[in-house]
Formats: C-alpha cells, structure tokens, sequence
C-alpha cells in the first residue's frame, strides 16, 4: 500500500488537501463552550413562602414534598434545606438516567403533592440544570451618579428588566441573562388608626374593599340581532389613583380609602441586595447558548456593551467574574504545545537525523492532523470546550511521536543502503503494526476513564473521543502522507546547506555510553532487577500514604467569602459590616462584587443565602495579595464578630463548580434514631464540644443558629374577648407591613398592594396595639398573645431518611474510616441518636476506588492488546511491569514539589504510561524481528536497543522540554495542569531509564533458556 501511495504522489496531497480544507470548514462551524453540553445528573426544586419560619416550612411543605420525590425513578441521593420563607430540594440522579424523563416525572410528583401543601404556596420552581448553564460572566450595571437615591435606582432595575436584559437575549449566541439586584416596587396603605377606630372599621375592611374592585371575570359571547359580540367584565385596579378611589362603607356612611388612609407607592422591602464596587447595582448572569462559540458570544457582547454606553451614558457597564479566561488558556495553552513541541521536534530531527528537511515534514504533519481532527470532531458531534482540548493538548505529544518514528525508521534504512523508495516502503512497513499497537494501547488506558459514575464519565467522553480521534489521524497521517512527502523532498538525493551543517555534528558518543550503560546493567543484572523491584514497592508506599484530593489547589488573585453573622441582623447592618471589611483591604483590592441577603438569580445556587449572610467576591491586584487580603478579613471577623461564621477560599473555576470541589472535608450528619428530626441546640453543643476537644484544628462549628420571637396566641382569652383570630393575625401582620391584599396590574408588571403602619418595634405593637373584635370593640393585643424567646436552627437540613444537623470538620487524612468510627462513638454516646457521614473525604474515596478498578481495566486491555500483536502471553508483562516503575518516578516529582493525587495528577499517570510504553513496545518489536532473522539473543537486544535509542530520546526530551514551561508558567491554565505536566516529566525521566534498559535485561531474563528459538511466533 505504502509503494502504491508513494508513486502518487499527487492524488495523495491532493486528498490530504483535500480533508484540509473541509476540516477548515467544519473548523468554523464547530460550537465553542467552556464544557460540554451535557445535562448535569441534578434537579432543583426551589419553594418560596414568605413569612413561615424554617420549623414551619420543614413541616408544612419540605417534608412532604421529599418524601414523594423519594419515589421518583433513578434518584441517587436527595438533601433538602429550609429556612425562614423558602427552601432548596436537591435531586441527584445516577449518571446514565435520561433526565428529561425525569424532571417531567419530579413535575408529576409535584403536581401530585399540592392538595397535601397549603393553599398560599405558590407551586415550587423546578430547574434542570446543564453544564452549559454556568454563567460566563457577570455584567454588572451601575448609575452613573453615585448619589442617585433609591427612585432612580428603581428605574434603573425596571430599565435593565425591561430594555437591556431583553436585548441581551435576543443575541443568538445568548441562551438567558440570569438577573440579581433589582428593587421592586409595592403599593402601600397605611390606616390612620384613629379615623378606623372612630369609623369602627378594621384592616379586614379594607382589605375586602381592595379585593372586590380587583377582579377580572373574563367575557362571555353574546348576540345581539344578527351580531355576536364578547362582553367583558372588567373591575380590576390600573394605577396607584384607582386604589385611593375605592369605596367601602362604614354604616350608612360611604367613604374612599383615600378619607381614611394614605396610599402611594414605595419601594419594596429589600430581603437582599447586589453592590459592584461599593455601588449599588443590577447584575445580569450571561449564560451561552450551547451550540454558540464563545468567541462570538465574547465579540458581540463587548460590541453590545459600547452600544449601551453610547447609548447610555447616564449608566455603567462591567464585566466581572470571567470564565471564559479558561477557554483562552486552554487555546493558548495548546497553541503553545502545537508551537514549543514542533520547535523542539525540529530541533531535535536536525542534530540528531542530521538532516534539514524532516523537521519540516513535521511542521506540515502536525497542523494537518489538528485540522483533519477537527473535521472528525464536526462528523461526531463533538464541540471544542476545555475538556476535549486537553484531549488535543494530550495528544499533540503523540502525533509527534509517530512521526519521529516513521521518519527515523526511514532513515536508518537509507542509512543501510536501500533505496528511497524502498526505505520509504520498508521503514514505513515496518513499523505500522507497532504503531497501530501503540494507538491501541493509548485508546485503552483513555476509554475506559468513560466508565467513571457520574458527571466525571460524562466529561472524560468527550477527552477519550478527542484523544482518539487524535491518535487514529495521526496513525493515518504518519503511515499514507509521511512517507509520500519524505519521498517528494528527497527525490533529487541532493543535500542542502542546513543538511551539510548539522552532518558535522556527530553523536557517536551517545551510541557508546549507551552500550556501556548496557554493559553495565548486564554485569549487575541481579542487583539491578532488584532495584527495579523495590522501586515498584516504593511506587506503593507513594500511592498509599500521599494526600488524595479532588483538584489540585490554584493560586488565584480572586477571592470568595461566605458570611453568616449568626446574628438576626438587618440589612443595612450586613451591608454596613461588609463594607467596614471591604474598607480593610481597600489598597489590595481591584473589584469586588458583593451579594447580600437572598439573591434573585434564578440559575446560580451558588448564591442561595438568607438576608443575614453574604457573600463577597475579590479580585486582588495578585496573587501574593490574596493572602494579606484572607488574613486581614479574618481578623476583622475575629476582632469584631467573633461569633461570625466565615469561610474563605478561591473563586471556583468551572471544573470545580461542576465536580463540587469545594465541598466540606467531613460532615457528620446527626439525627435522632427514630424520629428523624434534628436532635436539641443544647444537645447538640455538647456533641460539637466533644468533637472541638478531639480535633481542635479542624474548624468545627455549631451549624447557624438565630434567636426568635414567638407571639403565642391564647385562644382562652379570644373567645373571652370574641376576638377573630385571622382578624387578629392579619392586624398584626399590617403592624409589621407584612399584610398583602392583592395586587395591581401595571402596563407591564404586577405591582404587590400592601396594608402597613409605620415602623414598630415588637414590644410596641404588642403593648400599645388594638384590635377590633366581633362587637367593634377595641381590644388591647397584649391581653391575646404572650411574648417568647428562642433560640433555634437557622436552617433544617434533610435527606434521604429524614432531618439531620450537619457538622463540618476540615480534616485531611488518608483513613477516613478511623474519624467517622471516634465521630460515631461521640454522637452514638446517646443510645438515641446516629450519625451518617458525606464530604469530599467519602466522596474522593469512592472516585479513587473507581480509577483503581478502571486502572485495572486498563491494564488487562493493554494485556490483550500486546499480546495479540507479539503473539506472545509473556513479552506484554516485560512491557507492563515498566508502568508501576515509571509511576514511582512520576509520584516522586509530584511529591518533591509539593502536590497531591488528584485527578489532573491522574491523568497526566495515564498520559505518561501510555506514551513512554510506546517506545518499549517499538523496541520489543524491533528484538523480534531481529531474532527472526536469526540474530542471537544478545546481540538482537543489543542491535535492536541501537536501533531505537535515537527515537527514544528523541521523544523522551520532546516531551520533557515541551513540559517543563509549565512548571514555571504563571496563570490558572499552567496551575491546573502543573500536576499532569510533573507526573509526565518524572515518569517519563525514568521511564527512559528504564525503556533504555530494564527493557532489554528483562527480556533477556524471560528468553534466556531458549536463545536458540525466535521469539514472537508464539510462547516460547
């Protein structure tokens, strides 16, 4: 095939030209996204009840809910969390369930639990999440005039509600603009108490009054002679005047709510609020439509942005937490390998084939794989995003390789004497088998990654297609378009000025050193088996006793806290306190985004707090900076909110979003045995006591607690005073502005009617309030209600079996089991009360189980597939026990430098194996085929070690020196593959050692007995 290809010339570059140019197409029609387009495995189910505490809610609504979604097929785990007027649910489902199916199932489930929940609550929000539903960025929108009051920012809300939000969206490359920050407005109606109680007229009247002049019948169809005609009822209130001009009748008096209360309009009581910079602001979540690039998404918005300023100069616009900085250090970064690895390799080609024109063979070969890849990406349906890019980034090295190899194979050959054509045919022949082999082999360490459960399998698809599609265009590159090119540029047989410098430039010197070193590890063969054994233990001990983590730790120059005062503070005192510790920190900081109270973002969980927490972003002016900006919030917590709950850590990057990478340590999730409910505060300090004097250093903390204000009412005394009690209860709830009657339809919103008094305190109301009973008599409300303090849980945390109280220790430790059974004994000290464990610790655990046995599914396919091709059941374990030895060097790196196990340090384990046994393999095939021509067993190890020592090292020191500059490189790219780039330089620095050399005395060992038969027909 290869000569067939090789005197056709030009059919052949014009086929490759061919692919080349459709590829450049598909190339411009592929989506761009940050991840893949996948269905994250999770449903949410969000319930909102303003003015029920979280005990309430938890009764009321959560719990029934939850155990009716428990039926819903394919759920893996389920976690509830109540508080004071809303609540989360939160499915996840085994990976592999369709999740279409199964959202419309959680609607059925919802739809059916709404007789058993009460008749206010709004039906619960159900959102499906997606991996391409991660903001890209946030556009925050500000006024211009810093001292604008709260009306022009309520026109700036309903503007950027209204005007710029829907602009936004009508982009296509635009899927939704999640919006947080605006203020909203409501209709107020505050009695004069004196008027109502000389009228004999309660809050009830009034409300009534608002309800019957607020009504829209609908129309009925109606005929008129020969006519018909629809005919409308229509009563319903359209501006803030029609409600001063309702009547409602006091006796034989008829009077408007305008002779009795005022009434206009205000803004809406805030539960939380968005700052950018210190200034009140609107922010819109930009999310990407999924089959969008996001170059083009990047281009229109910021074309978007210089329209709005133009167009809005009394606005201003920025951009913060951008996510798609990765993509671009994920573009640069394989920019940057296609360039640093093809320098190398042409540098390389020179001194050591000693000639000027194959390092331009690669220089055509590597771009055309790429493009030619990129077309098969479009035929599968693949996008370019950060995970299939890493799998391009992985297998540039790879396609490097192979063209080392057929181009140095070729070359010996003319070396020995053939002719061009031959050589090109026979150095081509030779090594197609291996090669095929070396794809297999690299294709089965990556597919099986799939197999991982959850989302990790769903993204590590699309790396194992890419690494693929990779290798098997660049095996079809290398073995029909190499060898064509090889004999077009050598067909004249002329050597140039470039060719006839680096000829002068002899390596005979590496030729002898490596036969000494072969000498030297035959003479000390013993000891040097040995060795290679305990190096195998010491590759144990590594995996064993090194810290395992999720993601490797990134220094960023952005910041995230989390805030909860535990304090039952208002407001403007959260956003006083943030501002004092912003305030701190003022010449470190270049932006900061703050989110206080409860956020109105739809899509972001990340955001969903109560109105006493907040969370703050920053960006630091670097990364050093960072870490002064930590130390000082931390004491000014300390210093001045001691009781505060705080915690500080990077901003996520999408990956850990996705994977939940900054997850607790350890949560021991305590309960009552039988009933399932949350155990008492007192009961459970003294178990967080405990656990403190255990383990003082791990951060424990009670989870937040409040103090409350119960008003008892006792229904003796309002039958003794014939008081109603809904008259009384929504009397009280006007005192407290929280008595909503209706609302009224403006041109473009719904606008909340509420009946309100002028701001009490608790003790006020109660002591100086009246309410009017059945017989229009004015009753004191502190003869009806008593007054009770609490303290109690913030939040109700639940799950699969029912309530729990979580407790978080920040605890890294390779024997989780050894914790979880000293938490169990001081949880279960009480007979009552059991304890379930989550976390990172038990999650990692199972992840790293699972890359164990997928590890070893990868090995016996690598089994298979080497001992198909050298026909042989014992030469693949010569080339498998180099694995768990390169591993010790790969391990060792990572642990010199400080890092961990995580899943990038496992990846580049991975990467590494299947590039540095590639060689081996090539080796062992050329000892083969030299034994068939009946070489002796030495002397083919020998010859054979010869033969192959150049690509060796070739490709050994292209992949180390095109891996290095990541360990020095700066930037959140270099940071999260720095793990992979030191498990591939140690593992490949003895991985050579050892391909150099184990190889050959191990093959040695095994055919020692039978050096007068030829290997690779069968077992020997």
């Amino acid at each position: 095939m290869v000569k067939f290809l090789i005197t056709r010339p030009v059919a052949v570059i014009m086929t490759f030209l061919a692919l080349i140019m459709l590829g450049i197409v598909a190339s411009g029609r592929l989506p761009v996204s940050l991840m893949p387009d996948i269905d994250i495995p999770e449903i949410t189910v969000a319930v909102s009840r303003p003015d029920v505490s979280a005990r309430e809610m938890e009764n009321t609504v959560v719990s029934i809910i939850r155990r009716n979604l428990l039926q819903v097929q394919g759920i893996d785990n389920i976690e509830s969390e109540s508080r004071n007027g809303s609540a989360l649910i939160r499915l996840s489902f085994r990976f592999g369930n369709d999740i279409d199916l199964a959202f419309m199932e959680v609607n059925e489930k919802i739809d059916g639990a709404m007789n058993n929940l009460p008749r206010d609550l709004e039906r619960p929000r159900i959102i499906k999440a997606s991996a391409t539903d991660i903001p890209v960025f946030l556009l925050n929108i500000t006024l211009a005039d810093k001292n604008a009051g709260d009306e022009k920012f309520i026109e700036l809300s309903e503007f950027v509600e209204t005007v710029i939000k829907k602009r936004i969206e009508q982009l296509p490359e635009i899927g939704m603009a999640d919006i947080t920050g605006q203020i909203k407005r409501e209709i107020f109606i505050t009695p004069d108490e004196n008027k109502m109680l000389s009228l004999g007229l309660t809050d009830d009247n009034i409300a009534e009054a608002v309800r019957l002049n607020n009504i829209n019948i609908g129309s009925i169809l109606v005929k008129d002679g020969k006519y018909l005609y629809n005919l409308e009822f229509s009563s319903y209130l359209k501006e803030v005047n029609d409600v001063r001009e309702i009547y409602l009748k006091s006796g034989n008096r008829i009077l408007q709510i305008k002779d009795i209360a005022d009434v206009g309009m205000r803004q809406e009581r805030p539960r939380g609020t968005y700052y950018s910079n210190g200034t009140r602001a609107v922010s819109l979540a930009i999310i990407k439509e999924s089959t969008a690039k996001m170059a083009d998404l990047e281009s229109k918005m910021g074309e978007m942005i210089d329209i709005f300023r133009k167009e809005y100069p009394q606005m201003e616009f920025e951009i913060s937490q951008d996510q798609t900085r990765l993509l671009d250090y994920s573009i640069s970064n394989l920019r940057g390998s296609l360039l640093a690895g093809g320098f190398l390799a042409f540098l390389l080609m020179f001194f050591f084939l000693k000639d000027g024109k194959s390092p331009m063979i690669i220089g055509f070969s590597i771009p055309a794989t790429l493009v030619i890849s990129l077309l098969f990406f479009y035929v599968t349906g693949l996008s370019i995003n950060i995970i299939s890019l890493a799998g391009l980034i992985l297998g540039i090295g790879m396609m490097i390789d192979n063209s080392i190899v057929v181009i140095e194979n070729i070359t010996q050959w003319i070396d020995r004497g053939l002719s061009l054509v031959d050589a090109c045919v026979k150095g081509t022949n030779e090594v197609i088998t291996p090669l095929i082999s070396s794809v297999l082999v690299t294709c089965a360490v990556f597919i099986p990654l799939i197999f991982l459960s959850g989302i990790s399998g769903a993204l590590f698809y699309d790396q194992a297609i890419a690494i693929v599609i990779g290798q098997g265009v660049s095996l079809f590159v290398g073995i029909t378009m190499l060898p064509t090119i090889y004999y077009l540029l050598y067909r004249n047989g002329k050597a140039g000025l470039l060719t006839r410098f680096v000829r002068k430039v002899s390596l005979k010197h590496i030729e002898d050193k490596y036969e000494k070193g072969m000498n030297f590890f035959f003479r000390y063969r013993t000891p040097t088996m040995i060795s290679f054994g305990l190096i195998i233990l010491v590759m144990v001990w590594f995996f064993i006793t090194m810290e395992k983590e999720k993601f490797p730790a990134v220094r960023q120059d952005e910041l995230v806290i989390s805030l909860d005062w535990n304090e039952n503070i208002t407001l403007d005192e959260n956003l006083k306190r943030i501002r004092e510790m912003i305030e701190t920190n003022s010449s470190l900081v270049v932006q900061t985004n703050s989110f206080i109270g409860e956020q109105q973002f739809l899509f972001n969980r990340d955001y969903d707090q109560s109105y006493t927490q907040a969370k703050i972003y920053i960006k630091a002016e670097d990364y050093a900076s960072t870490a002064a900006i930590e130390k000082n919030c931390y004491e000014y917590i300390r210093d001045n909110y001691p009781g505060a709950l705080v915690s500080i850590g990077a901003q996520q990057n999408i990956f850990e979003k996705i994977f939940e990478a900054s997850e607790e340590q350890l949560v021991a999730e305590v309960s009552l045995m039988k009933e399932k409910e949350v155990p008492p505060v007192d009961q459970m300090t003294g178990i967080v006591g405990e656990m403190r004097k255990r383990w003082p250093d791990a951060g424990i903390s009670m989870p937040p607690l409040e103090d409350k204000i119960r008003l008892k009412i006792d229904p003796d005394r309002l039958l003794l005073y014939d008081v109603e009690p809904t008259t009384l209860y929504n009397t009280l709830k006007a005192s407290l502005n929280q008595y909503n009657i209706g609302e009224l339809r403006a041109s473009y919103e719904l606008l909340p009617i509420v009946l309100s008094d002028r701001e009490k305190q608790i003790s006020e109301i109660v002591s100086s309030g009246f309410v009017l009973n059945t017989g229009r008599q004015s009753i004191p409300v502190k003869e009806l209600v008593n007054v009770q303090r609490a303290h109690d849980y913030k939040t109700i945390k639940g799950g699969m079996n029912g309530e729990y109280v979580p407790v978080s220790l920040n605890i890294h430790t390779n024997k989780p089991a050894e914790i979880t059974s000293e938490i169990r004994n001081i949880v279960m000290a009480d007979p009552n009360l059991s304890a379930s464990f989550s976390g990172a610790l038990i999650s990692g655990q199972r992840l790293f189980k699972e890359l164990g046995i997928i590890l070893v599914v990868a090995l016996l396919l690598l089994y298979f597939i080497l001992a198909a091709q050298f026909e042989s059941l014992t030469q693949p374990l010569i080339v498998l026990l180099e694995i768990p030895i390169d591993i010790a060097g790969a391990l060792l790196l990572v642990k010199l430098w400080g890092g961990t196990i995580n899943i990038i340090t496992m990846i580049g384990l991975i990467v590494m194996s299947g590039v540095i046994i590639n060689d081996s393999i090539l080796k062992v095939d050329t000892i083969n085929n030299l034994r068939a021509e009946g070489l002796g067993l030495k002397e083919a190890i020998y010859t054979g070690g010869s033969r192959r020592l150049k690509p060796i090292i070739m490709v050994a020191m292209a992949s180390l020196l095109s891996t290095a500059p990541i360990l020095f490189s700066q930037g959140i790219g270099s940071e999260l593959q720095r793990p992979m780039a030191l498990a591939l330089i140690g593992g490949m620095s003895l991985g050579t050692v050892v391909s150099l050399f184990f190889i050959p005395l191990a093959y040695w060992y095994i055919y020692r007995r039978s050096e007068g038969r030829v290997a690779g027909g069968g077992e020997q």
